[in-house]
């Protein structure tokens, strides 16, 4: 009669214990860290949408990069993500994509090293026209802008389309227009002008501070026929409502 196998000690089963109560935890983590990053994301995305300056409406998604539990333990993320597709700003549409870094997550404080895209489409600059009276029409060209208006040259009133390259201002608070080329556009007088007085080279300033949170400067931008980005940063901005509807303004 074949003796029965001795029952192995119990002792041997607490490895095989151990591995699956790491892996229990392991599920748990990734799973606590799926649903912790929906409602962070969302929270932010909310945050901003609520603290949007007066004139200025969309929808806001963001997301913070990295595992967000040992951020959030530590109280702020390291870098987020903010994205709108579609934004109005006092009726002008735009699209926004900024990265900011140490967020606090209590909502409280300041941002840093804030760095962002501004996009507008072609057919929505030609609304900007309205904050400048020195020009009646804005257009895109590729690397600069058109500029129409009126003006009187030898007794004459002439319309005019005027060429030119854009900058940003040193302060980062507006933008620089320079007209180039111009043409006259009413072509029934006849006549024919290689530049216009106070037209041709004279700067245009737009004040772009005054569409931006105060701490956020324009630094740059990339001009095509089909739309203009613009870049926009600041070392530090407030997250708080305040802050963010707190519109600069230029001297």
């Amino acid at each position: 009669m074949t003796a029965a196998p001795a029952a192995r000690p119990k002792r041997r089963r607490w490895p095989l214990v151990l591995v699956l109560v790491v892996v229990l935890l392991a599920v748990l983590l990734v799973v606590a860290e799926f649903v912790l990053r929906g409602v962070v994301d969302r929270i932010i995305a909310d945050q901003v949408e609520q603290s949007l300056p007066d004139g200025t409406t969309g929808e806001v998604t963001a997301h913070a990069e990295g595992v967000v539990i040992p951020q959030l333990l530590a109280g702020s993320l390291d870098r987020v993500e903010i994205r709108s597709d579609r934004i109005t700003v006092d009726g002008v549409p735009l699209a926004a994509d900024v990265t900011a870094h140490d967020v606090p997550v209590d909502g409280k404080g300041d941002v840093h090293d804030v760095d962002g895209h501004v996009t507008l489409a072609a057919s929505s600059v030609k609304d900007l026209a309205k904050y400048s009276p020195l020009f009646d029409r804005l257009t895109l060209v590729d690397d600069g802008v058109e500029l129409r208006g009126t003006t009187s040259v030898l007794g004459y009133d002439i319309s005019y389309a005027a060429t030119g390259g854009v900058v940003a201002q040193d302060d980062g608070r507006g933008i620089t227009i320079t007209p180039e080329s111009v043409r006259i556009t009413n072509s029934s007088l006849g006549l024919k002008v290689d530049s216009i007085p106070g037209v041709t080279g004279v700067p245009v300033e737009v004040c772009t501070a005054q569409f931006l949170p105060e701490q956020l400067r324009v630094r740059a931008l990339d001009i095509s026929a089909s739309e203009a980005s613009v870049r926009v940063t600041a070392d530090r901005l407030p997250l708080s409502e305040e802050g963010l509807q707190t519109l600069g303004r230029c001297s």
